[in-house]
């Protein structure tokens, strides 16, 4: 397995924060394992991967952002920024320092209080039965449908559904926006103690430090149904996965392809 440090302008995720490239993972241990070490090595600060379509997911994002000016920077004292993040004595537009993070952070945490579970809920987002098919399938083996090559942030943030501002995803109207991603991973971990880890064009993927009891199990059972509306029997075999393992991956886009 190869990792290589991103350099600004690479990825347009690449500007705000350290960003590496993981080339030739051989197994889903082996990447879970090297989040592990990102972590350790990283105190106080988060670590998010890609997942699926980089492209389509950079795309997405790309867009998701100018539509909530979250690089907006109207309001915020530039003075003690880094240099590089203007041109001729005039901020240059756009954010592409480590030094601006705080506005992009600051632009979607005010826009994600405004959103809880219940709206996420609300949505209207629906799940059919091929998709629950192949969301199972994902779940059983990853790294058959991840990228084969991925990235992987450092986001100067203490938790993982805060790191999606890092990476802010959920573009099309059918799909849950950034801030609803936000109030869905910050529910599963609250709750759940599950952190977000991963983000995709189209799955979001979750890890815990040890297992669930039957009761959050049930819990965590209802709160997908309520997020796809759908009923129980459809997601048994994806419940079952998710009992069995310390992760997970789920769909926040309107289809699953």
């Amino acid at each position: 397995m190869q990792v290589t440090p991103l350099k600004p302008g690479e990825s347009s995720f690449a500007n705000l924060f350290d960003i590496y490239k993981i080339e030739g993972c051989a197994s889903f241990n082996d990447l879970i394992a090297l989040y592990n070490k990102f972590r350790e090595n990283n105190r106080g600060k988060s670590v998010l991967l890609t997942l699926d379509d980089l492209g389509q997911a950079e795309y997405t994002s790309t867009h998701a952002k100018m539509m909530h000016d979250l690089d907006d920077t109207e309001g915020y004292d530039l003075s003690a920024l880094d240099a590089a993040a203007f041109e001729d004595g005039e901020h240059i537009g756009y954010l592409s320092t480590p030094s601006e993070f705080f506005i992009r952070k600051q632009n979607f945490l005010k826009q994600a209080g405004n959103v809880d579970y219940t709206d996420v809920s609300d949505r209207g987002l629906t799940i059919e039965e091929a998709e629950v098919s192949l969301l199972t399938a994902i779940n059983t083996s990853p790294m058959t449908y991840l990228d084969k090559q991925l990235l992987l942030g450092v986001v100067p943030v203490e938790r993982g559904y805060e790191a999606i501002c890092g990476f802010p995803n959920g573009y099309f109207s059918g799909d849950l926006n950034p801030f609803e991603n936000y109030a869905l991973a910050k529910r599963f971990y609250d709750k759940y103690g599950y952190e977000l880890f991963g983000i995709g064009a189209s799955l979001l993927g979750f890890i815990g430090s040890k297992g669930l009891s039957d009761p959050q199990i049930r819990e965590m059972a209802a709160d997908l149904m309520a997020l796809y509306d759908t009923q129980e029997g459809i997601l048994t075999k994806l419940i079952e996965i998710i009992k069995a393992n310390n992760y997970f991956f789920i769909k926040y886009t309107e289809t699953l392809q």
